[in-house]
């Protein structure tokens, strides 16, 4: 027995003929027996067997029994010879047929087999062990994985709608605001009209001193009364002041608290827009949700991701969607086109607009304005040039080389864009162009009766970013200085674009909320819908005009447009929804519309599926939070960091 427990044994089966010997190490058998191993060990092995006879166990049983070896393991060809004395022999009767192990302790082998035959039983325990750890450890850590997904994706659930709180507590508050604002300047206009008449009334009092006293004291007379109307409105006046003050303190203590949240919130959309990009060909695809739409990433689209990406500092992202265009993008009639594969770069529209390629211009512009590498200002000056080419007589620019109509978007757009281009280059040739397109816009896009603008040349139609866009490409200043009236475009915006809407909140909970519509939405028959995109253009145009009026000193309308802003840029934040993608993780991101598979009434439809994020919306929507113009390269933006810090 002691031998059994001189080794440690390992159980491993392969087969073993032997031979019992005699006292003079002869055969004592007539014929082999054959056994399996049950286990082995460095010093010998135990032998399984089913079965042999009396003579066999007699032999066996003698003292100091020999056997001759020849074991068969799989690790070779030629079966391993040894002797062995047997130390043990044990018979199972419980088991049928029985079994007999035999324990024996070799006398004679080859050392180096003897070692190979126990490295192999190691491996074939250790083995199928180490797999099972294994197995449990990439269980483990898949398990592990899926609950950090599972956790990240309730996380960013949950901050999404932290923010759409959030977003309802400013937007009650800034629509009060508003609602002041507006009093505020009717009052100062009552009150400056009252001082006027008043002014006016003593003026004619001084006047009619040789008159009768009954002809003086009816305009004394009217003279309190106006100075009783002037001292009313003026506390009305210091009571609305002193509930505004009040109100913007609540809106600041709400900004204060929600800090983490919004700027955990805003970087979370940037995330979700880098998660859309496609590692091979740097493009992002425009929409999420929409299978018709899948790895599709239209031109304008690209220039606002790539700009949002200079925003907080990726450059490389942003250098890539460049660098497409710059190298790779298939061309047609000297442009790139509207729209391309994400997974491969090939164009998927055959159309060539001028609003695509200036903003890919735009884009390489404001690349430049911050990185100044000189890397894209060619890609630039190229679109510069072909715009050029196409302009006709009058400055403007058609739709595209393949059409005949004129986009009042598209020469705001290119406005622009020979600014900034000239801002860049010192190149004349692109600010005469400038000139040109605004020579047209004057002519064709801005009507002086209605004080608003044209969809196009010829085209009456109302097309709410051609407002928005008016103040945010030309500029209040240029607009104010050529007889337009930055004010009165917003006003007729608001007046016949802007909706009041239900929609479904991420969580179920069916809410309203305010904003801008693709056009009139009488005029299309399908209700209104809000255009997240245009709604977040209308916040970045009132943020301009706020910034203006601080600059002309008049801080009453100043405040009265960032009061609007901020109201409207509530409204947009209230219509977040998470991303119900893998790779979007329950992402904050913006939808097209609040209404899937609508009519906008200008020849396409918003994307299907209600859940559908888009990257138009989402960017322009971080630009209006972060209060960043896209047509102006002096718009510069400090966002803060992800940790708030």
């Amino acid at each position: 027995m002691m031998e059994k427990r001189k080794y440690v044994r390992m159980e491993t089966v392969f087969p073993v003929e032997f031979m019992v010997l005699n006292e003079l190490g002869e055969n004592a058998s007539r014929y082999l027996l054959q056994g399996f191993t049950r286990d082995v060990s460095l010093g010998g092995i135990c032998i399984e067997l089913k079965s042999f006879g009396k003579e066999t166990e007699r032999d066996l049983t003698r003292p100091n029994a020999k056997l001759e070896l020849s074991i068969n393991p799989p690790f070779t060809r030629k079966p391993i010879q040894a002797e062995a004395s047997v130390t043990w022999l044990r018979k199972e009767d419980k088991l049928s047929p029985p079994r007999y192990y035999i324990g024996v302790h070799y006398t004679k082998i080859n050392e180096s087999a003897r070692r190979r035959i126990v490295r192999y039983a190691q491996r074939l325990i250790w083995i199928p062990r180490a797999a099972v750890v294994l197995g449990i450890f990439l269980f483990l850590l898949t398990a592990n994985f899926y609950l950090g997904e599972q956790r990240l994706l309730q996380q960013n659930k949950k901050l999404v709608q932290q923010l759409i709180q959030n977003a309802e507590k400013k937007s009650d508050v800034s629509s009060k605001l508003v609602e002041i604002q507006n009093a505020k300047l009717k009052l100062s206009g009552d009150l400056k009209q009252a001082h006027g008449k008043i002014k006016g009334l003593e003026s004619k009092l001084d006047a009619l001193q040789n008159e009768s006293a009954s002809v003086q004291e009816a305009y004394r007379q009217e003279l309190a009364v106006n100075l009783e109307k002037q001292r009313d409105i003026s506390e009305r006046l210091k009571s609305i002041e002193s509930g505004q003050a009040a109100l913007n303190t609540t809106y600041q203590d709400i900004q204060k608290s929600e800090r983490l949240t919004a700027t955990a919130a805003l970087h979370q959309m940037v995330e979700w827009l880098q998660s859309h990009r496609n590692l091979k060909t740097g493009l992002v695809a425009s929409f999420e949700g929409d299978s018709s739409l899948e790895n599709v990433a239209f031109t304008y689209d690209l220039s606002l991701v790539c700009q949002t990406f200079l925003l907080f500092g990726d450059v490389e992202e942003a250098a890539a969607i460049l660098s497409f265009f710059d190298h790779s993008a298939q061309k047609q009639d000297g442009a790139f086109l509207n729209a391309y594969d994400t997974l491969g770069g090939q164009p998927i529209e055959s159309l060539v607009h001028v609003g695509p390629n200036v903003w890919i211009g735009i884009a390489a512009l404001q690349y430049e304005h911050r990185i100044k590498d000189g890397k894209f200002v060619d890609l630039a000056k190229s679109i510069g040039d072909w715009l050029i080419s196409g302009q006709d007589a009058e400055g403007g620019l058609k739709g595209g080389p393949q059409f005949s109509w004129y986009s009042t978007e598209h020469n705001l757009d290119a406005y622009a864009f020979f600014g900034m281009l000239y801002e860049i280059t010192k190149d004349p040739k692109y600010k005469e162009a400038q000139e040109k397109v605004f020579n047209w816009i004057r002519k064709y896009a801005y009507s002086m009766t209605e004080r608003r603008m044209n969809r196009g040349k010829g085209d009456a139609t109302i097309a709410t970013d051609t407002f928005s866009w008016a103040v945010a490409a030309l500029g209040p200043e240029k607009l104010s200085a050529s007889d337009f009236d930055p004010e009165a475009i917003m006003e007729f915006a608001e007046e016949h674009c802007k909706v009041t809407v239900s929609y479904q909140q991420p969580g179920g909970k069916v809410a309203k909320a305010t904003g801008f519509d693709f056009a009139k939405a009488q005029n299309v028959g399908r209700g209104g819908i809000i255009s997240s995109e245009w709604t977040a253009q209308v916040v970045v145009s009132y943020q301009i005009l706020s910034r203006y009026f601080e600059s002309m000193g008049n801080s009453e309308k100043a405040g009265f447009y960032r009061d609007k802003a901020n109201y409207y840029l509530s409204e947009l934040q209230k219509l977040i929804i998470t991303s119900p993608s893998k790779i979007g993780k329950g992402r904050g991101c913006l939808p097209y519309a609040s209404a899937d598979n609508a009519e906008t009434g200008h020849g396409w439809r918003t994307p299907k599926g209600l859940r559908t994020g888009s990257v138009s919306g989402t960017a322009y929507g971080i630009f209006a939070w972060t209060g960043f113009n896209p047509f102006d390269l002096k718009s510069r933006v400090e966002v803060e960091s992800k940790q708030g810090s």
